[in-house]
């Protein structure tokens, strides 16, 4: 049997975090202290933090998953063919919308039109 390392836990060096999150060592430090950063000590002895507590923490802009989609920024989509495609239920889509997750663009006849990069 193969380990599937995609359910794997990736940590960074502190130099790393410092870096993403444009924050000092000392920084780093204090929010692992905190509990805000989950750090760990590694097999060679080095003090390695979670890349999963670093996006925690970062603005959702500049997560790669973010990146990864940014061009779909402001391009409608109606909320049914968003259904489809995503695998929800329209008034879910619905809900996000009247909670600010997603932004209508405009309607047009009984189409409403929705962008989900806000």
């Amino acid at each position: 049997m193969k380990l599937d390392q995609s359910r794997l836990e990736y940590y960074i060096t502190h130099e790393q975090a410092a870096k993403q999150l444009g924050l000092d060592l000392d920084s780093i430090y204090q929010l692992a202290d905190e509990g805000k950063l989950q750090a760990a000590v590694m097999t060679d002895g080095s003090i390695g933090i979670s890349q999963i507590s670093v996006n925690n923490l970062l603005p959702k802009e500049a997560l790669p998953e973010y990146q990864l989609n940014a061009y779909l920024k402001g391009v409608p989509i109606s909320i049914n063919e968003a259904g489809r495609k995503y695998k929800l239920n329209t008034s879910t889509l619905t809900r996000w919308m009247q909670r600010g997750l997603i932004h209508q663009l405009g309607k047009d006849g009984k189409t409403t039109f929705c962008t989900g990069l806000e």
